[in-house]
């Protein structure tokens, strides 16, 4: 007996099909729920030729160089510098769209042997709240060599004004490649938040409390070098007897974590290296201050010739992308969910179809018997 081309489905059927396609669905769907989550992060080890770099902001003259890695490290990493020529005073790379919970991030960096001590701050590292009415602000957070030490400085607003910690992290070490980890979970108006960071394995410091201004755009990260005494509108007595800043970076790696939770880290370091430290009670409604200064004039893209090369070989300029750190991967999760939703869906009515079609068959047959 030949098959029917169309088998009318019976009300139970119907309601089968639709059960076992939204289930098909709904499962797509909570596939793609985690690697959505987990898409907030981001790395860059600098090895590939065709991977694309964050924007860089770079103020003046300065570089941002991928080229062979110093201090026996083996690989490409690389080298920013900021010249002494007036005008320059930043070059960073600028990695955004992170969202304002928790994140651990990873990198590594090295001070050449030659490196020249200051009492000023050189920024090596980041984390910057855009403000919503574009003024320019003193970063949440900034790792920063001063003299011959690490330190980091926490900022956060109470009453109206910008308040800040200084937590001493250790000795610098020119000619070494200290390798950061910050476990960072972002406070909110009513929620504080909680800063630890760890060098070469052991933990150096901590914050708990207020780590952020609670308005404008989530904390993005930029690293390199920055050095805001050299702005221009400060003049040129900070500049007298300078050399120009350059360091190296490498292995930098962002990734999306629960609050509280942290890997594993050595012991602190002993004679009171770690200086946790604790913000006064969160300010509910900051209010803007009068005029904060600008540590973040430069917009992201702004990168201009001049500077150096890397040692040991021709470097190349680093590869920039505009893609925010998980974007592509959250696009390619949302159409293979859909992709795969669709199959699901397909091969369930195709089974339904089947078994309906071989009931009805049997039926016919059954009845031309009789």
């Amino acid at each position: 007996m030949p098959m029917p081309l169309a088998v009318p489905l019976s009300s139970a059927g119907r309601s089968r099909l639709f059960t076992v396609c939204t289930s098909a669905l709904l499962v797509a769907g909570l596939g793609a729920a985690t690697p959505a989550a987990a898409a907030d992060s981001v790395s860059y080890d600098f090895e590939s030729p065709s991977q694309k770099l964050p924007f860089m902001a770079i103020n003046g003259s300065g570089r941002v160089l991928v080229g062979p890695a110093p201090g026996g490290k083996s690989g490409q990493a690389v080298r920013v510098n900021i010249p002494n020529d007036g005008r320059s005073f930043k070059s960073e790379l600028v990695i955004k769209g992170l969202d304002a919970g928790s994140h651990r991030f990873s990198f590594a960096n090295y001070l050449p042997g030659d490196w020249q001590e200051r009492d000023l701050d050189t920024i090596v590292a980041q984390w910057f709240s855009t403000q919503d009415d574009g003024e320019g602000i003193k970063p949440v957070v900034a790792l920063s060599i001063h003299g011959a030490d690490w330190q980091v400085k926490v900022h956060w607003m109470a009453g109206g004004e910008i308040q800040e910690a200084v937590i001493p992290l250790g000795a610098a070490r020119p000619g070494h490649w200290n390798r950061w980890a910050f476990d960072i979970t972002w406070s909110s108006a009513g929620k504080p938040g909680s800063i630890a960071v760890t060098r070469d394995g052991v933990t150096v410091g901590s914050h708990q409390g207020a780590n952020n201004y609670h308005r404008g755009e989530p904390p993005h990260f930029r690293i390199g070098a920055y050095r805001p005494n050299w702005r221009p509108e400060k003049g040129p007595s900070k500049r007298i007897g300078a050399s120009e800043a350059v360091l190296f970076l490498d292995d930098i790696a962002i990734t999306g974590t629960t609050a509280g939770s942290r890997p594993d880290a050595g012991a602190t370091v002993p004679g009171g290296a770690a200086s946790p430290s604790r913000s006064p009670e969160l300010s509910p409604s900051p209010v803007p201050t009068g005029s904060p200064s600008t540590s973040s004039s430069a917009r992201a893209g702004e990168a201009t010739a001049g500077g150096g090369t890397a040692p040991g070989g021709t470097a190349q300029e680093a590869r920039t992308g505009a893609t925010a750190p998980g974007s592509a991967a959250r696009v390619g999760v949302v159409w293979g969910a859909v992709g795969g939703a669709a199959a699901l869906a397909g091969g369930a009515f195709g089974l339904l179809w089947r078994r309906n079609a071989k009931g009805f068959t049997r039926s016919a047959r059954r009845r031309a018997r009789t």
